[in-house]
């Protein structure tokens, strides 16, 4: 263990300073960078670093950033395979990123979303601990294929042959052979082989080999020559029996090859032909990070690079706008007018950081919001209009008076004038519905309403359902009127 313990003190010192952290916490990371083992400080898992320590998600996101930003931890943005979680590429910056994956072992090609099998984790900066994922060349082969390469909490589905078992047991179980071979280098690999697909795979090289192998049983050993040349496997024969069989590996490569033999039972294999793809424990997607305040605030420099942008599959956004703004210039002059604006943005802010949302823009008296979550996005607009109430009496009078309108759907996440920004029709038609509202009014659509979550939330308040017109949306939309002042049972449509 190699800790450099004056850094990680002073480290701590300043983390300690730099916001508010619950009573304890930083001390119990500093304990964990110190006293954990290896894997547990490679690819940390925000969200379950704050399970573990009995803390709000948002505080674990927000230590992680924190800790990024003051050099304690490092940011990885991962592109993850949707079959079997291993991590196909790594970018330690959001504008070196891509979201394209295909997985060699897997033969899986896809396209990423933010919220879908993009994963952002942290790993300790070696300045303040060495661990020795730091240097993937001096790992044993086990450790390289399942502990560097396997995403832990990736699991099977659970109407699959091992469903909810972690996927990286089952791959394991299968496996039929592990080893490293050099430049210029043979090695021999001898396993029993029985009815299935054997995979073989190169870690290093990202190549892959299928082959079918047959319930008919060999006695005789098997002896296959494979080669690695030209950037691709070479075999001289693509049907194997069951029994017993020896590869002879040639590395005829200027590159280490990292090689898993992995044998799917027919079981699996007839679950695979379907649309096959697992389930990951709770982990900080790219789309939570992007609607973390924090984020948004600390990494300015972290941009989406290139004209197409990456999808979110779903996003919801919050509009608000000021009723009668250029009366209230009017009514208390520029400079007050001025102060209480300001102050109300701030006021806002604060009520949308703490549901977990984050602030993309102003523009002129209005902002938009985005959230992962639609049940956080309802609760800040709830808190949004009970806290004006509070603000408007401690500023002597109803001067400040708000519109809401909130929408969800998928979106594309890009760069507009060197910040984060969101682009599609979601974007327009939250803007529309938020048009809607008037005088401390909430306007939601469907996509919002009929969520369970959400009608329990505002089932205190009066909600009229209404069918409307949006501009430059063909079809008539269902929205729904949320009044904070009446308070009531919720109407049904």
């Amino acid at each position: 263990m190699k800790v450099n313990s004056e850094r990680l003190k002073d480290s701590m010192d300043t983390l300690e300073k730099s916001h508010n952290w619950p009573v304890g916490l930083v001390g119990k990371l500093s304990s964990f960078i110190s006293d954990g083992d290896d894997y547990d400080l490679f690819r940390v898992n925000p969200l379950k670093f704050a399970d573990e320590y009995h803390i709000s998600s948002l505080d674990g996101i927000d230590l992680f950033l924190w800790a990024t930003k003051l050099n304690i931890f490092q940011m990885n943005w991962e592109l993850l395979c949707p079959a079997c979680g291993d991590h196909i590429q790594s970018f330690r910056h959001l504008n070196t990123m891509h979201d394209k994956i295909f997985c060699s072992l897997c033969q899986c090609e896809q396209i990423a979303s933010l919220d879908d099998w993009i994963q952002v984790t942290f790993t300790v900066n070696p300045k303040i601990r060495v661990i020795k994922f730091h240097h993937p060349e001096s790992l044993s082969i086990e450790e390289f294929i399942f502990e560097y390469h396997f995403t832990p909490g990736a699991r099977l589905n659970k109407e699959f042959p091992f469903g909810g078992e972690e996927i990286v047991k089952v791959i394991k179980n299968s496996t039929k052979g592990v080893t490293f071979v050099e430049s210029s280098e043979k090695e021999v690999i001898e396993f029993d082989l029985s009815e299935g697909m054997l995979r073989i795979y190169d870690f290093l090289n990202q190549k892959g080999l299928h082959l079918p192998v047959s319930p008919v049983t060999r006695e005789i050993e098997q002896s296959i020559d494979l080669k690695y040349v030209n950037n691709d496997f070479e075999i001289g024969q693509l049907q194997l029996n069951s029994g017993k069989v020896k590869f002879t590996f040639e590395n005829d490569s200027d590159r280490r090859s990292a090689l898993l033999f992995i044998l799917f039972p027919a079981e699996i294999l007839d679950h695979m032909d379907q649309d096959f793809t697992i389930v990951l424990d709770p982990y900080l997607d790219g789309k939570k990070l992007l609607t973390s305040q924090t984020f948004r605030d600390l990494f300015r420099h972290e941009v989406i690079q290139g004209n197409e942008g990456i999808n979110v599959k779903d996003l919801t956004i919050l509009f608000t706008d000021l009723k009668g703004s250029t009366e209230l210039y009017d009514k208390v002059g520029d400079l007050k007018a001025f102060d209480l604006v300001n102050s109300h943005f701030e006021s806002l802010s604060k009520v949308i950081t703490n549901n977990s949302g984050a602030i993309v823009k102003t523009i002129g008296d209005a902002i938009m919001a985005t959230f992962a979550n639609p049940l956080d996005a309802i609760k800040a607009a709830t808190g949004i209009v009970q806290d004006l109430k509070e603000f408007n009496q401690n500023h002597g009078g109803e001067n400040i008076i708000i519109k809401i309108g909130v929408h969800k759907g998928s979106s594309i996440a890009v760069t507009l004038n060197d910040r984060l920004d969101y682009f599609g029709q979601t974007v327009n038609t939250a803007a529309r519905v938020q048009g809607l509202a008037d005088a401390e009014e909430i306007y939601i659509t469907d996509s919002v309403y009929d969520i369970e979550e959400v009608q329990s939330e505002i089932s205190g308040y009066t909600v009229v359902p209404e069918r409307t017109k949006l501009k430059g949306i063909e079809e008539e939309v269902d929205v729904y009127k949320v009044l904070i002042e009446s308070v009531g049972s919720s109407m049904a449509v």
